[in-house]
């Protein structure tokens, strides 16, 4: 039996095009009956989109600051569009019309996914400055990239995260308040939008 599964990565898309579907995204789910209740909503997804637009036309002005900002914004909106279409695809059960509906692109059909494994060796280093951590696992088989993620304490349900994406298996985070400790997690992204997640780890930034 073929399985319908969206696309979860849009790393890929240029400023403009992530821009452009972000749009087409929102058109799609206002008033959708198949996706009422969304996580995050929409309204939160719309205000990450607009965002995102914002900070793209004040980046035009080539700013380091306005430009730094655009980056921040485009990751933000980059983890908004991988957990709405996860809870899209809890959601529409498989079912191939309601997927297609939300606006988000269906990922390659098959009749068996290929398997990806949670990434194993996952460690957390101090890095070579104070206030940089680093993020370190084994190439994960059948995986075509990897969102690393890290949280400040304490460590709970609604904790944000800050997402950034990588095609290595390695990424360090730079600037991150020292004293302070950080939890982190990767996820690998498979060819067919599959993923897995290490387990938690923590470390005191330096």
């Amino acid at each position: 039996m073929k399985i319908s599964k969206l696309i979860l990565n849009y790393q890929k898309y240029n400023d403009a095009k992530l821009d452009q579907k972000a749009q087409a995204i929102i058109a799609a789910l206002t008033g959708n009956a198949n996706f009422v209740t969304t996580s995050p909503t929409l309204a939160a997804f719309t205000g990450i989109a607009a965002n995102f637009s914002n900070a793209l036309t004040a980046a035009a002005s080539r700013d380091r600051v306005a430009v730094s900002l655009k980056s921040d914004a485009r990751e933000a909106l980059l983890n908004s569009f991988r957990l709405l279409a996860m809870s899209i695809e809890a959601s529409a059960e498989g079912n191939r019309s309601k997927l297609v509906s939300s606006g988000f692109d269906l990922a390659i059909e098959s009749d068996s996914a290929l398997s990806l494994s949670p990434p194993q060796e996952f460690t957390l280093a101090d890095g070579t400055k104070p206030g940089e951590i680093k993020f370190s696992i084994k190439a994960v088989e059948n995986a075509k990239s990897y969102i690393f993620e890290y949280t400040e304490e304490p460590l709970t349900l609604e904790s944000s995260w800050i997402s950034k994406g990588s095609s290595t298996r390695e990424y360090t985070f730079t600037n991150l308040p020292s004293g302070k400790r950080i939890y982190g997690r990767v996820v690998a992204i498979g060819t067919r939008g599959q993923e897995g997640t290490t387990n938690v780890l923590t470390r005191m930034v330096q």
